[in-house]
């Protein structure tokens, strides 16, 4: 069922081996989780990390992320800080029925390395007015 913590017990009644001419007894199944090269886990919420663009932390930008339910726009507010976290509530997992976790997006803002020179004079010019 969804929502199941690591380690959890899931106990299957009549499936498990029968003794002779007696009945089925009950399977027990132990949950592990397997690490998702996105999504951490942190009780029903889901945390993950995003890169966004220099240009789209100061002005604001619009990014596509995955999430369990398919693809979702996720609008970056103009201004944000590197290790800033967006919540989108419900997004994260729970029981079926029941209220999901949200999913809680870590920006980064990567450095870049290399600038054109045309990007190094507006970055020159800005540095003028006082950015």
């Amino acid at each position: 069922p969804p929502g199941l913590e690591p380690g959890e017990m899931i106990r299957l009644l009549g499936r498990g081996e029968a003794i002779s001419n007696g009945p089925a007894g009950d399977l027990y199944v132990k949950v592990h989780i397997d690490k998702d090269k996105t999504f951490t886990r942190e009780g029903p919420n889901l945390a993950m990390s995003l890169d966004i663009k220099l240009s789209d932390a100061l002005l604001g930008g619009e990014y596509k992320v995955d999430t369990l339910d398919g693809e979702l726009k996720v609008k970056i507010p103009a201004g944000i800080s590197a290790n800033e976290i967006l919540r989108v509530k419900g997004y994260g997992v729970g029981p079926k029925g029941g209220r999901r976790g949200d999913l809680m997006i870590k920006v980064l803002i990567p450095t870049p390395t290399k600038l054109s020179s045309k990007a190094k004079k507006i970055i020159e010019d800005l540095k003028h007015e006082g950015l």
